[in-house]
């Protein structure tokens, strides 16, 4: 069974690999309280867990912190040649996959104010079945339209799908 996943752990998946420091990726990314395992109800060992990925992201230079320009977007990653990606980042959590792939959408939409060819958006989620056939919902003509890349995100791994590519139907085989 893989490992599970909490929304920190997924942002740190984001700076391990597709958004390196060392490939010219500058990271800002908003961290709340409940992400570090505080306030609310929380599963044991989730702080101990966000806060050894927290101190790993900042060891990788992530600023940590609201963007100055972009405001509280979860993971801001800016490149001289790569451009501006927007990602909005789930991880596992008591609410619904469905719920949360629905909020971070909204929110997501809510941040898309910049239209070029240097701007893109993202939804980073934990690398998991149930997650990729949430992913798997999105329209491919919608991802498109919004310049929005999909990151599933494992312990090892980050997969990147770009605007207009199918997601595999995992339910046929």
């Amino acid at each position: 069974m893989p490992t599970l996943l909490y929304q920190l752990e997924v942002k740190l998946g984001l700076a391990r690999f597709p958004f390196q420091a060392s490939a010219g990726w500058r990271l800002t990314m908003n961290i709340d309280p409940m992400e570090r395992g505080g306030g609310g109800r929380q599963s044991r060992g989730k702080a101990k867990r966000a806060n050894e990925a927290l101190r790993q992201l900042r060891r990788l230079g992530v600023i940590i912190g609201a963007h100055d320009l972009f405001g509280p977007v979860d993971v801001v990653a800016e490149h001289p040649r790569g451009g501006t990606r927007l990602i909005e980042v789930e991880g596992e959590s008591g609410r619904q996959r469905e719920q949360a792939l629905y909020s971070s959408l909204g929110q997501l939409l809510l941040s898309m104010k910049i239209w070029s060819d240097d701007m893109a958006y993202g939804i980073a989620v934990p690398d998991t079945r149930e997650w990729w056939r949430q992913l798997g919902k999105i329209p491919l003509e919608l991802t498109k339209r919004l310049h929005l890349w999909r990151y599933s995100v494992g312990v090892n791994s980050c997969t990147s799908v770009e605007p207009g590519i199918v997601i595999p139907d995992w339910e046929r085989g």
